[in-house]
């Protein structure tokens, strides 16, 4: 029999690695669900048939949960928490009980019909925030629509080992239960870089390519794939000489990672002995502990809006005093960079329309367009009470480590000044009160091309500066990296960003200054180098990504990255530029 012929496709690359495996095609039995009337006798008991599938389902998010919590990144953690809070909104309980006692119909309609509606409502809106609580919302509503159905549910123990999981859309659940020895990778029609599934699929290490058209592929005749999630390219049938070339990049793949993990340990220094301070990224608080296993100097960046990103009402002062002074307390003298609240974008607070901090948040829960909005410092300075509370937090908690304040969304120095005038405010104000505090950092986050062009000014008012590379690459190519028709103008090693680092680098130096980088760029290892020869000395990843940043920095001698960079900066075109970085980090790493 003549082997089928090898067909490749070209989609959005959404998590790195390569997946070798038969297809499966993933599809759930929520399209199709019959309208069926029911007795009056009946409903009540069709109401404690939907409130057994509530309590089903519920079950399900907690053992999912408790499994993350010890064996999972915090990302994880986090979508299951909003997931809980979902199967108790009123939208999911009390109001779909009352739909079924008045139109007397079978559940599985009701919930069907009221998703439905939901994603039609949001449909035309474009805000990420928005589409990714949509996303949230039919992923529990297909749990609930399992347990109601349990012959239609797709059971993951069914699926073979080794598999290629097709599908139109993912939904965070799907891959939080998918096991990376069990599905070798995804392709999804439908996905961003920043959706919940992406994130979570990158946790696990599962390829995944998304905007491929699924449809098309129902239509060839396929017994294997592969699929390149750095590359974005899905390979149907593959020759032999195809295959064996993947197989043997996933083989170097496995060994790089083996040995990646045993060097935690050892100092983040470049071959000729140049030491680089390697920081993590924190969300959670209760990780900490955590960071020390993975070679991390301090926590470089604690997004503290995450304290009540999945809550219902604001923090106090003396909540938020608690959690930073357990941090600091346990880092025992390491750095605790502390980003003041980042609230607004895509980081929306859902509030209970009573809460005593709902008038907070009026402002951002109706902007056209939120990324361009008032978020971040800008919120924080319109509602000073907000800052003045997190301020006092930080500053009595100071005395407990080495406490440090970042500013985030910086766009003029004035609103530097005044987060610094408000500190030392606010220190005077707890002097008189009694409470001792220490000297404590105010650094500057350059996150907008604004910051950036007046950063020689910048970097006087500031004690450090933290280049957040996410957004200065979203501003200054105007490419939202979560819109699949532009995502390919998304590039970290546009020579754009090359040239603001160093021009950040250079007045930071002139003045004495500690630069320090966050983002997706400090962990790539083909920026990696390039960030050493621009003149960066500290990184800031998420902690699973510090052996490997460790790796690469141990691969290279300074001088070879200084040459490196240079070289780089006299690149004008972004696809030239990353195609000459591949190609010169491949030799060395």
């Amino acid at each position: 029999m003549s082997q089928a012929e090898e067909v490749i496709l070209r989609g959005l690359p959404i998590s790195k690695g390569i997946g070798i495996g038969s297809p499966v095609f993933f599809f759930n039995a929520d399209d199709e669900i019959p309208e069926i009337s029911i007795a009056k006798k009946e409903v009540e008991k069709e109401v404690q048939r939907y409130r057994r599938a509530l309590f089903l389902s519920r079950q399900d998010v907690e053992g999912l949960q408790k499994m993350s919590l010890n064996e999972g990144p915090p990302e994880i953690v986090a979508i299951l928490g909003t997931h809980l809070e979902m199967l108790q909104d009123p939208l999911i309980t009390t109001v779909i009980e009352d739909k079924i006692r008045q139109l007397q119909r079978n559940t599985e309609s009701i919930v069907h019909h009221l998703i439905e509606e939901y994603k039609l409502k949001f449909s035309t809106l474009q805000d990420h925030y928005f589409q990714e609580r949509v996303r949230d919302l039919i992923d529990v509503s297909r749990r609930i629509l399992g347990h109601l159905r349990p012959l239609d549910k797709v059971k993951w123990v069914d699926i073979p080992h080794h598999s290629v999981i097709l599908a139109h859309e993912l939904v965070p659940s799907e891959t939080i239960e998918a096991s990376s020895t069990q599905v070798s990778a995804f392709v999804t029609s439908a996905g961003g870089i920043t959706s919940h599934a992406a994130i979570i699929a990158r946790a696990k290490g599962i390829p995944y390519v998304a905007n491929v058209d699924i449809k098309l592929l129902k239509r060839i005749e396929m017994q294997s794939m592969i699929v390149d999630g750095s590359q974005g390219l899905v390979i149907m049938n593959p020759q032999r000489s195809t295959l064996k070339k993947y197989q043997e990049i996933k083989k170097g793949h496995l060994e790089k990672f083996r040995l990646i993990s045993h060097s935690s340990h050892l100092r983040g220094e470049t071959v000729d002995g140049f030491e680089v301070r390697l920081f993590a990224n924190l969300e959670n608080p209760k990780e900490v502990d955590s960071l020390v296993k993975n070679g991390a100097e301090g926590v470089g960046l604690f997004r503290s809006e995450y304290l009540f990103l999945s809550k219902k009402m604001f923090p106090s002062e003396e909540e938020q005093f608690q959690i930073y002074r357990r941090m600091a307390k346990n880092l025992k003298g390491r750095p605790l960079v502390i980003r003041i609240f980042d609230i607004g974008g895509d980081k929306k607070i859902d509030v209970l329309p009573d809460s005593p901090d709902a008038w907070y948040f009026q402002t951002i829960g109706t902007e056209a367009n939120p990324a361009l909005g008032c978020r971040a410092i800008r919120f924080l300075l319109r509602y000073p009470n907000l800052l003045h509370s997190q301020l006092r937090a930080i500053l009595r908690a100071s005395v407990f480590g080495e406490v440090q304040i970042l500013v985030p969304m910086v766009s003029d120095i004035s609103e530097l000044r005044i987060v610094r005038e408000k500190t030392r405010e606010i220190r005077e104000e707890l002097e008189k009160e009694g409470i001792e505090t220490a000297p404590i950092s105010i650094g500057c986050m350059i996150e907008v091309p604004s910051s950036a062009i007046i950063c020689d000014a910048l970097v006087q008012e500031s004690d450090f500066v933290s280049i957040g590379t996410n957004d200065l690459v979203q501003y200054v190519l105007a490419a939202d990296r979560s819109n699949p028709a532009v995502s390919d103008l998304y590039f970290a090693t546009h020579p754009s960003i090359l040239r603001l680092i160093h021009m950040i680098v250079t007045s930071a130096n002139r003045f004495c200054k500690p630069v320090i980088v966050c983002g997706e760029s400090a962990a790539d290892p083909m920026m990696v180098p390039v960030l050493l020869g621009l003149g960066i000395r500290e990184f800031s990843v998420s902690a699973r990504h510090i052996p490997l940043v460790k790796h690469t920095i141990r691969k290279w001698r300074i001088l070879e990255a200084c040459r490196l960079a240079e070289q780089a900066l006299e690149y004008t075109v972004a696809h030239d530029l990353r195609q000459f970085l591949s190609a010169a980090t491949d030799a060395i790493v």
